[in-house]
């Protein structure tokens, strides 16, 4: 039932972000009028291809386990460099599983 319940909330979530992109589009491809109402001063509209924007990440595994009653998670911390457009910057980065207690 509640999983039931999670995708619904992502599809409402999708669509909601759909419905605002696709507003963003209409709004974005409108003409422009200028007070002078010359229509040769305009500059012509971006190309607006929301499929190009658009970027899939291989996906996620899941691979569930029955765990013991003690089970505690254990977790791996520690900084990393990372290369930004404004310089060089440390970052902590944390990595987790699952150990039987």
């Amino acid at each position: 039932m509640k999983r039931t319940g999670a995708i619904i909330k992502q599809a409402a979530l999708l669509a909601s972000v759909a419905t605002l992109l696709a507003a963003g589009v209409v709004l974005s491809s409108a003409p422009a009028t200028a007070q002078s109402g010359t229509a040769a001063m305009q500059p012509t509209p971006a190309p607006t291809d929301i499929s190009a924007q658009r970027r899939r990440g291989t996906p996620l595994r899941v691979y569930r386990r029955a765990l013991s009653p003690t089970a505690v998670r254990a977790c791996d911390s520690w900084y990393e460099l990372e290369h930004r457009p404004s310089g060089t910057v440390l970052v902590p980065r944390m990595r987790c599983h699952w150990v039987d207690g």
